[in-house]
């Protein structure tokens, strides 16, 4: 019988060691002891006006953490849950946030210039007033996202899903959205100069008074989309769909 005491004794410390372990490092990582949680349980934690630069929290679960101000240039965030998470005014320049799960993570003022959010996924999220130069959105599907008056130029962000998402008003010039689907999504007044587009799926999205100038369109499907006052001046429409697309004259497209 002892003998089968001892063995289950071990297989139970073997399974519980890894939580255990995770828990203190989790605690040293509160603490302050160490920049680096990777898979940690870090749900709610208050992380506001932390310097985290070049840390490493890939894979752990931060639902809900607050990063007001904090300093997470260069960190490494890759597949962690950052669902409902505040970065307001955070610094995420060069950071690697890809493959996380944001469903309404909260960015608004975060400065995310260079940062990658290639597979990034969730709905809804915030990225008002955010600094977003030259960030990587490739693969991501970020449906409904919120982008008002943010910066936005140079963003590569191919076959992406930006369904319902609210670009309004922004300048985005040299934007690649080249095989996306932004089905619609609001572009009202936005700056699309020099944006690849080709094969993009804007359908039934509002391009009222947008700036179009030699944006690539070739093969995008604009059906039912809004375009009146835009400017689509020396633009790159080859086999693009307008079908009953509201054309920049007020009036419709038929065929």
């Amino acid at each position: 019988m002892r003998p089968v005491i001892g063995i289950a004794l071990t297989v139970l410390l073997a399974t519980l060691a890894p939580a255990i372990a995770q828990s203190s490092d989790a605690s040293a990582f509160l603490n302050g002891d160490t920049n680096s949680c990777p898979g940690c349980p870090l749900v709610g934690a208050d992380l506001s006006d932390r310097s985290l630069t070049g840390a490493d929290l890939s894979g752990a679960d931060l639902t809900g953490a607050f990063f007001f101000q904090s300093n997470l240039s260069e960190a490494n965030l890759s597949g962690a849950k950052l669902e409902a998470a505040d970065f307001t005014a955070a610094k995420l320049s060069n950071a690697d946030l890809a493959d996380t799960s944001l469903d309404n993570a909260v960015f608004f003022r975060a400065t995310l210039s260079g940062a990658s959010l290639a597979g990034a996924t969730g709905e809804s999220v915030n990225f008002r007033r955010a600094i977003l130069t030259n960030a990587r959105f490739d693969g991501a599907s970020l449906r409904f996202a919120q982008f008002e008056d943010a910066r936005f130029g140079g963003v590569k962000a191919t076959n992406a899903d930006f369904s319902g998402a609210s670009f309004r008003q922004l300048n985005m010039q040299r934007v690649d959205f080249t095989g996306s689907t932004i089905e619609g999504a609001d572009f009202t007044a936005s700056n699309l100069e020099s944006g690849i587009l080709r094969g993009a799926n804007l359908a039934h999205s509002d391009l009222f008074g947008a700036r179009l100038i030699a944006a690539d369109l070739s093969n995008a499907n604009l059906s039912g989309t809004r375009l009146v006052s835009a400017n689509l001046r020396d633009a790159i429409t080859d086999g693009a769909n307008w079908q009953d697309a509201l054309m920049p004259d007020g009036s419709y497209y038929r065929r």
